[in-house]
């Protein structure tokens, strides 16, 4: 049986979590999906409400509206550091550097959900 991608979204590890955690309540997950549900409980601390705080808040910033993609990844590894955010931002978006301090403040709020 052949498979064919009918569509795609950025998703938060959060929303990766509940879904295999689902998934794995109706059957046995294949070994991809395993390895995937190991990562996302190890690394995808942030609560629903966190994660959709922190998205809301990241979409209120000038240079990341419309741009769900870097929200997300920027959602999924909550960077602490300018250096850390700027490797996420592709190379033809030029955010201000308030902008990336914006980004940073809002991210730190979450920092001890990381550990």
């Amino acid at each position: 049986m052949e498979s064919k991608v009918i569509g795609s979204k950025p998703v938060s590890l959060y929303e990766v979590r509940e879904i295999l955690k689902a998934r794995k309540a109706e059957k046995e997950l294949n070994y991809e999906q395993d390895l995937t549900l190991k990562y996302v409980e190890q690394f995808g601390k942030l609560t629903e409400k966190q994660t959709e705080s922190l998205i809301s808040g990241l979409n209120e910033i000038a240079f990341l509206k419309d741009n769900e993609e870097i929200i997300y990844q920027i959602a999924n590894v909550v960077p602490v550091k300018v250096e850390q955010l700027q490797l996420i931002i592709p190379k033809n978006i030029t955010p201000t550097e308030e902008e990336l301090k914006q980004v940073i403040e809002l991210t730190k709020k979450f920092e001890d959900k990381l550990e």
